[in-house]
């Protein structure tokens, strides 16, 4: 008797620690980033993004399927239209490409989805319109219940307008948090 109460203890506890990549539905995240400016190499762009994963859709042991928004706060060095506010609602994807190991969970992630920005211009770039399109794409970490990525944020109309001088944060570093 002694032998299965260990054996079932031992294995709730190894479930636990196999599927605690997926314990969490929701995610609240605060970013920094900074890189040259594509249009403009001798100006630098950076900011903060608050952004989240808020409406869980699917969870596969390969993937998370979501739905996402972002606040951004952004400021170039370029001598005009130093600073820009956005804020975006995407589809996010978090691809699991290695099942193996789910105490640390490494994922790639990509996220496209209608932005909103406080002006058509940012620095030396255009839009058409202050409608837009924010992807990212990156890769991170779940260190539960701490979440750690890397990514690339870029803003384009997709040449659906004219102009269209996207505006990139190449390194945008975010912390996390992930919840039920």
């Amino acid at each position: 008797m002694k032998h299965s109460v260990k054996q079932t203890v031992l294995f709730l506890l190894l479930s636990f620690l196999t599927f605690n990549s997926f314990a969490w539905n929701r995610s609240i995240e605060l970013g920094y980033g900074l890189s040259q400016d594509p249009n403009g190499s001798k100006y630098y762009n950076s900011g903060v993004m608050v952004s989240g994963n808020f409406y869980p859709i699917r969870h596969t042991p390969w993937t998370f399927w979501s739905l996402s928004g972002a606040l951004g706060q952004w400021h170039t060095t370029a001598p005009q239209y130093k600073d820009l506010t956005t804020a975006a609602l995407s589809l996010a994807l978090r691809l699991y490409p290695f099942t193996t190991d789910h105490n640390y969970p490494v994922y790639m992630l990509a996220s496209a989805g209608p932005a909103l920005l406080s002006n058509k211009r940012f620095g030396v770039n255009s839009q058409a319109g202050i409608v837009t399109i924010q992807t990212n794409l990156g890769f991170g970490v779940e260190l539960f219940p701490i979440d750690v990525n890397l990514r690339l944020e870029h803003f384009s109309n997709a040449n659906l307008g004219s102009p269209n001088e996207g505006f990139n944060i190449l390194y945008l570093l975010s912390f996390g948090y992930l919840f039920a």
